[in-house]
């Protein structure tokens, strides 16, 4: 027979080790789930008796990749890829759900969302040469300004065939969000009397008004036989400035317009992409640890580590009843690591070898 403080002791240690088990188990699934999340892939095929719904599956998983890549890899890099096999896709992918089948006219349609295995993909990039970059979504202040040379006039609003087309086309995999500015007098009163110093003009009087520091200001030159787009890009405090030219463009076709204006759109997501890449070959190994009867500050920590792009990797290396240990493999720098957990309100003690959390 045990004595009641025996019998205590017993339980306490099973209850240790099965929450020991728990959290191992809760945060090795949690790892390996970690994903890059492609949602609502729209498929279609007709429904007669050459149907075969796996080559539809197939067809998303095609779209879905085709998706990830745009969203996260720039367009230089996207001719290493564009003779990917469908069997090296399917590696990459965790799992899929179809969702919103239905049979309309002899047609089946459906959406999937698809899971790509996000350890996988970042070593698939690496070995490709190629740095991709976080999924990073922002607003934009955009300021649209169109000059014709030839009648020598600006148009900020009316008659600026840019900003009364710029958001016809939205594409899913794009990561920035361009807020158009308001019409007002006193903006086109502003250009106007700069429009000889167009090129140098800061825009500070506009910009102020909106409480903003990230921009984007594209001057569109109409020289008839080729239009010429200076965009300023203005992000944390950084600007950087992007000249293209195009010929025989006739702005008044109204695909030649839309086509020109997505072109202008992927230069200026390219730009977004290149200022944040990961860096995949840095693999930063990082010891934490904090205290295992935490359940929250547990659940708080891997939450938070599974939406962070940086994060290649993280498993528990060792736990007790006084600590448990992680281990996160980071591709970045220790101050850019900090950095990103203080603005996750995950406090540091960085003073021993160990950092913990506090």
């Amino acid at each position: 027979m045990y004595t009641k403080k025996e019998f205590f002791k017993i339980v306490s240690y099973v209850i240790i080790c099965l929450s020991t088990f728990f959290l191992s188990l809760i945060t090795t699934t949690t790892a390996q789930s970690k994903i890059f999340k492609i949602k609502a892939i729209e498929v279609s095929e007709p429904f007669d008796a050459k149907f075969d719904k796996e080559r539809v599956i197939n067809k998303a998983f095609l779209m879905a990749f085709e998706e990830l890549t745009s969203s996260i890899i720039t367009t230089k890099y996207k001719l290493n890829i564009e003779r990917t096999k469908l069997s090296d896709i399917k590696y990459l992918i965790e799992s899929f759900e179809i969702k919103n089948e239905s049979f309309l006219d002899k047609k089946y349609f459906a959406k999937l969302n698809v899971n790509f295995n996000k350890k996988r993909t970042l070593n698939f990039f690496e070995k490709k040469n190629i740095f991709p970059s976080l999924k990073k979504n922002k607003d934009f202040l955009t300021i649209l300004i169109f000059l014709d040379n030839e009648k020598n006039q600006i148009f900020l609003y009316e008659n600026n065939p840019f900003y009364e087309n710029w958001n016809n086309r939205k594409e899913k995999y794009f990561l920035i969000n361009y807020i158009l500015i308001d019409e007002d007098i006193e903006d086109i009163k502003l250009i106007n009397e700069n429009k000889e110093n167009i090129e140098n003009y800061q825009f500070e009087e506009i910009i102020k008004k909106y409480d903003t520091d990230d921009y984007i200001v594209s001057i569109i030159f109409d020289n008839k036989k080729e239009i010429r787009i200076l965009s300023k890009f203005s992000f944390d405090g950084n600007l950087k400035i992007i000249n293209q030219k195009y010929k025989d463009v006739n702005l008044t076709n109204q695909d030649e317009l839309e086509n020109l204006i997505f072109k202008t759109k992927i230069n200026l997501e390219d730009l977004w992409k290149s200022n944040n890449l990961i860096n995949t070959s840095l693999k930063l190994p990082i010891n934490l640890q904090l205290n295992p009867k935490d359940t929250y500050k547990i659940v708080n920590l891997e939450k938070k580590l599974d939406t962070i792009d940086l994060i290649y990797d993280y498993y528990v290396t060792n736990i007790s009843s006084t600590n448990l240990n992680y281990k996160i493999i980071f591709n970045g720098s220790p101050n850019q690591f900090l950095k990103i957990m203080a603005e996750n309100n995950i406090k540091i003690d960085i003073e021993n070898e160990i950092w913990k959390i506090k």
